[in-house]
Formats: structure tokens, C-alpha cells, sequence
């Protein structure tokens, strides 16, 4: 990468962070007869820094936890259906098929596929899993970071041996 691709991304990954830090930073939000204040305290400090410093590396290192293929949202209602429909398929015995081979089922809705609520919960889903990724690496990232260099000695100084 060069230089300004990388401070490219270490300001997009600070962006990504924004909003986690902004929600743990009006902890502690005051109000004075000059407006609302953010008194700097040791957690503001302590925020601002792993935001700051941390975050970007962080978020580069645990990129799994930032994936969009992870389990989907599936309502009971849509696996129980599904689970009706393989059953249909292979107990058929003597039954009216239609033409793509499916047997027709007067009770099932009529529409191509159920109305379900699975499509707009998963999204929501993954967006919840984001911004609750990015809680943990904000505020526990100088443990983190601190650990993972520790680690990192250790292996050095095994290795070593």
C-alpha cells in the first residue's frame, strides 16, 4: 500500500468508529449553563485514545467479526415451512404433483414464497453484531493491544530458545 492508501484507510476505519465513541463519550454528558459539556475524565481519556489509537489496528486484526456471512436470522415459522416441504417431497405417495414437481398444498400461502420477517431482520442483525463488535474493541482495546503484544514477546523469546 502506499502511503496516502494507508492513511486513507486508518481515517475510514476512524470514521467506521464514530459512532461507538460518540455513543460511550455522552456517558458522562453534562449540562451546564454554557450548553452540554463532556467533562475529561479518566474514561473520556481512555476512550478517545483507544478510538484514536487502537481501533484502526484492532479492526484490521478481528476483520472476522466484521464478516457478512455469518448465521442468518431464520424465524421458526420459515424453518417449520421448509421442514413441511422437504416432508411433502419425500413422503409423496400417489398425489397430485404440479409441473416443477412440488405437490400442491391447499393450506400453504398463495404467494411464491411466505411472508416472512426474516429478510428485514437479518440486516438489522448484522448491524447490531457490527456495533457491538466495535463496543468491545473500543473500550477493551488497549487490553488488546497490550495483550497482543505480550503475545507476541512471548513467541519471540520461545522461539529464541
Amino acid at each position: 500500500m502506499t502511503k496516502w492508501r494507508t492513511v486513507g484507510h486508518y481515517l475510514l476505519t476512524l470514521l467506521k468508529g464514530v459512532v461507538i465513541m460518540l455513543i460511550l463519550l455522552t456517558w458522562d454528558l453534562k449540562r451546564t449553563r454554557m450548553g452540554w459539556t463532556i467533562p475529561v475524565t479518566d474514561f473520556t481519556s481512555w476512550v478517545f485514545l483507544s478510538w484514536l489509537l487502537c481501533y484502526p489496528a484492532l479492526r484490521t486484526k478481528y476483520q472476522s467479526l466484521y464478516s457478512k456471512n455469518g448465521e442468518r436470522f431464520e424465524t421458526y415459522k420459515h424453518r417449520a415451512l421448509t421442514m413441511h416441504r422437504q416432508d411433502m417431497g419425500n413422503n409423496h405417495v400417489k398425489r397430485r404433483w404440479t409441473l416443477n414437481g412440488v405437490t400442491a398444498n391447499p393450506w400453504e400461502y398463495t404467494t411464491g414464497t411466505t411472508q416472512s420477517t426474516d429478510e428485514i431482520l437479518n440486516p438489522v442483525l448484522i448491524f447490531a453484531e457490527h456495533l457491538w463488535a466495535t463496543f468491545l474493541l473500543i473500550l477493551f482495546g488497549p487490553l488488546l493491544a497490550v495483550l497482543a503484544g505480550v503475545m507476541k514477546v512471548a513467541s519471540l523469546l520461545r522461539s529464541s530458545r
